[in-house]
């Protein structure tokens, strides 16, 4: 089985939690642009469940491979010929926007993102006029023989 979701908007990464102290508990909570953007995430996932009729969450091992695409920076747009995908080799690292996905898609469409043993992450330029997404493809993986 093979699921397949856009993402449109910036890529946002998985950002450190913060720690305080609560009486005398230490609280650890995600910073306020990584939760919105897992909510968006879910919310997002949840409809594509719903519009595609997929009733359960899946089981097993999971491939997850994961495009993403961030905005053409307008000085380097060209009036002629106008840029093409490229590499995007600058911050967020590719890790941790892997991490808000998974952690998103978790409990929509898996049960925990520790089912997800194939990971490919791809960071790119979008070629200028695109808009910024991220396109995410969730798979069952086969048995090993």
């Amino acid at each position: 089985m093979r699921i397949e979701l856009t993402i449109p908007g910036k890529p946002v990464a998985q950002g450190r939690p913060r720690f305080y102290r609560r009486g005398s508990f230490v609280v650890a909570t995600d910073p306020k642009a990584s939760k919105v953007y897992k909510a968006d995430i879910q919310y997002l996932a949840q409809k594509h469940k719903e519009d595609n009729n997929i009733d359960e969450l899946l089981d097993g091992p999971l491939g997850l491979d994961i495009m993403a695409y961030f905005p053409c920076p307008k000085s380097r747009w060209r009036k002629t010929k106008p840029r093409l995908e490229e590499h995007h080799a600058k911050r967020p690292d590719a890790d941790n926007i892997a991490k808000a996905i998974k952690d998103g898609l978790t409990g929509v469409f898996y049960h925990d993102d520790s089912q997800i043993s194939e990971l490919i992450i791809r960071k790119r330029i979008a070629p200028q006029g695109d808009a910024p997404r991220i396109e995410v493809s969730l798979y069952t993986l086969d048995a090993l023989e």
